[in-house]
């Protein structure tokens, strides 16, 4: 039985698999409750913060899936996501063990294939496709950085709430852009990184820059 053979899966699982969309939305509940574990766990403001991480997901996951198998099919590729349900299960239990620290986001990939039988994926091709993911989430990201920037002198009873999706919305898609870079295989940055290093480490320094000034507590945007 092929791992996408959903004829013999019982139950809610066989529904999950039984069309691309709802791949995609199985993925993105996953990589939503591995984010949302230290929260639930420790966040003092645990309804807020699921909520803005939920949304989050939405924001970062989907467009990345997407515009993979966007870019590849304007390259005259067929594209389609699937799950892999090995990763599906990485991302459950590393936050479990680990309490949130450690998140595993690859819970599946956009699959390629060639444009004619027994062809091939030019190097420059896997390039672009693997780029685009981690792209949109640096659009998103500083999309939300932009706001926060133009928030911070915004008082207002409402605004914490605002102001925390945004946040969100800003690492959870800085972070899987930095995450998806990485470059090692199977990992978006190993065909970025073998196609053209340049544009592999502006990306990456893109993503991994803010991160690093939030680690280390200059949140200058807020």
């Amino acid at each position: 039985m092929s791992m996408y053979d959903v004829s013999r899966r019982p139950g809610i699982l066989n529904w999950f698999l039984a069309t691309e969309f709802r791949q995609l939305l199985l993925s993105a509940l996953v990589i939503a409750f591995a984010f949302s574990i230290r929260y639930l766990i420790f966040g003092r403001y645990r309804l807020e913060y699921v909520s803005a991480t939920i949304l989050a997901v939405i924001l970062a996951f989907i467009p990345h899936e997407l515009s993979h198998r966007h870019i590849a099919r304007k390259l005259g590729y067929y594209a389609r996501y699937r799950v892999w349900l090995l990763g599906l299960a990485l991302a459950i239990v590393f936050p479990l063990l680990t309490l949130g620290s450690l998140i595993f986001a690859a819970p599946g990939a956009v699959v390629i294939y060639p444009k004619y039988p027994f062809g091939y994926v030019s190097r420059r091709d896997y390039g672009l496709i693997a780029l685009a993911g981690p792209l949109a989430n640096i659009i998103v990201g500083y999309t939300s950085l932009v706001l926060l920037t133009m928030m911070k002198t915004i008082i207002h009873m409402y605004s914490f709430l605002l102001i925390l999706v945004l946040f969100v919305i800003m690492e959870i898609n800085l972070w899987l852009a930095m995450f998806n870079l990485i470059p090692f295989p199977p990992l978006d940055g190993s065909k970025v990184f073998a196609w053209n290093k340049v544009l592999w480490l502006i990306a990456f320094a893109l993503s991994a820059v803010p991160l690093f000034l939030m680690l280390y507590g200059l949140r200058f945007f807020i």
